[in-house]
Formats: structure tokens, C-alpha cells, sequence
């Protein structure tokens, strides 16, 4: 796990900045002016990694929307117990709800997609199956892959600040995503070969989008037509063919900037 920190630039004649206080996720309760103890992959990253001691702040959230500010209080070998002190909301939740749809991949591109997607503010990730997709997950496989992809996301949400954690799905065949997307959302679909832009045309202001990417072997004719068939409209990114990696960025990026963080 990644455990947000700032550096601070040490030198002859500089200046020192204040070190940032390590924000951790933890999945358990947490109360203003109670004792918490830790899990245990928390501890050894505040033992062995940050080199925390007795009386050090750190900051502590479990996707309830606050940050939980508190001290280490004990810290031996086998556990870490915080002190916890106030609680804050904190408020950088984008007011678009942006539901993420994109393709299975490999394992480390795929951990970069969903740490980027986290960055930026998305609400929910559904990876999807198709026919251009050529990645499988076996059940037997599937419990341990859905907790690497949580953890990846605590540790985005830990250096980002956020305090509200994206939902991740089991991933779907991508004719059964669509069916299933409710009617209250607007649907993107991102596209090098439409037409046109339909999301220019659009006007008002959206609560929630669904945000579809394809493979980067491209959607087949038949998945494009079914999904604009299911009102899903085409979202061009420019004139060149993108990575999936760099399409997550660019769809997200423009869907911020028209309707979300940066509207």
C-alpha cells in the first residue's frame, strides 16, 4: 500500500517545509476522542516504512467522508494503537457522479487505470468483458484480484485526500453493463470512429454519467450500434488512436472539466 506523504527539501540555506501529515485508510469505525488500533499492513508500513514513533500525527479515514485526525498512542512490534482526536468533513467529491466503465486488462495497466480513474474523482469502476477483450479472470482467482483492486484504490484515495471510496464491481460481459445501466444517467460513449461529437450538443447540467471505454483492440461494430442504440452518446477524444490509459485520463479530464470538478 501507498501512503500519501510530501516531501520536504532539506539543504544549506533552505528552507524546511512541515512534513504532511500520512493520511491511512482503515475499514473499521472510527470516533472522535477513542482509541483505534490498526490493521496490520497499516502498522508495519507506519513501522518499518514511515518510521512513525509514539506521539507522531497521522491522519486516519474509513470512506465515511471524513478525515479522523489523531496521534499514535502505542506502537510495539505486533500493533499500532491511534488516539483519535476531531473529525473532518472533507469535501472534494466532484458534483458529477461518474460511473467508469472500462475493459479488463492487464494487471498493471489495469492497477494504473483504476488509480488514475480514483485521482479523478470517479464515484464507480466496472471492469467488462468483451469480445475484443482478451483477458479472464477465474472464479477461484476473482476474490483475490477484487482485493488487490480495493487496496489500489485506498492507496489512490490516501494520496489524493479523498475520503469517499469508489465502488468496484465484479467484472460483467459488456451487453449485460449496458442493460443494467439506469435511465437517470447520462451515457458516454468514448469512440474514434463517430461521426460526429454528440456530447457538444448537449445542454443542462447531469448528476450522474456512465463513461464507457473501449478495448484497445476497439468495440465491434455491433457493441458500438448497441450501445448507442441504448442511448449512449459518442465522445470523441481527437484525431489519433489513444492508449486505454490515456483515454481514462482524456474522458474523465473533459467530463470534469464540462459538468464536474472544473465546471
Amino acid at each position: 500500500m501507498h501512503y500519501g506523504q510530501a516531501q520536504h527539501a532539506v539543504g544549506p540555506g533552505s528552507l524546511q517545509l512541515p512534513m504532511r501529515i500520512p493520511r491511512i485508510y482503515t475499514s473499521g469505525n472510527l470516533l472522535p476522542h477513542q482509541s483505534v488500533s490498526i490493521e496490520e499492513q497499516a502498522h508495519k508500513h507506519i513501522k518499518d516504512v514511515l518510521r512513525l514513533d509514539t506521539g507522531d500525527a497521522v491522519t486516519l479515514f474509513n470512506g465515511d467522508g471524513f478525515d479522523y485526525r489523531g496521534k499514535i498512542a502505542q506502537l510495539n512490534k505486533k500493533s499500532t494503537q491511534i488516539q483519535l482526536q476531531e473529525k473532518t468533513h472533507v469535501g472534494n467529491e466532484s458534483p458529477l457522479a461518474i460511473h467508469l466503465l472500462q475493459p479488463l486488462c492487464r494487471s498493471e495497466k489495469m492497477d494504473w487505470c483504476l488509480q488514475k480513474a480514483t485521482e479523478l474523482g470517479v464515484k464507480k469502476i466496472t471492469p467488462f468483458t468483451s469480445s475484443r477483450v482478451n483477458i479472464k479472470i477465474t472464479e477461484n482467482r476473482l476474490g483475490k484480484k477484487m482485493d488487490h483492486w480495493q487496496s489500489v484504490i485506498h492507496s489512490a484515495c490516501e494520496q489524493s485526500g479523498r475520503a469517499t471510496i469508489p465502488q468496484i464491481s465484479p467484472p460483467m460481459d459488456l451487453d449485460k453493463v449496458i442493460d443494467n445501466i439506469p435511465d437517470d444517467y447520462l451515457k458516454v460513449i468514448a469512440t474514434p470512429t463517430a461521426d460526429k461529437n454528440d456530447i457538444e450538443t448537449l445542454n443542462g447540467q447531469p448528476e450522474k454519467c456512465v463513461c464507457l471505454i473501449g478495448p484497445e483492440g476497439g468495440f465491434s461494430e455491433e457493441e458500438t450500434f448497441n450501445a448507442n442504440h441504448a442511448g449512449f452518446y459518442n465522445c470523441l477524444l481527437g484525431p489519433r488512436i489513444l492508449r486505454l490509459e490515456t483515454a481514462v485520463i482524456a474522458v474523465l479530464t473533459l467530463l470534469q472539466a464540462r459538468w464536474g470538478d472544473l465546471s
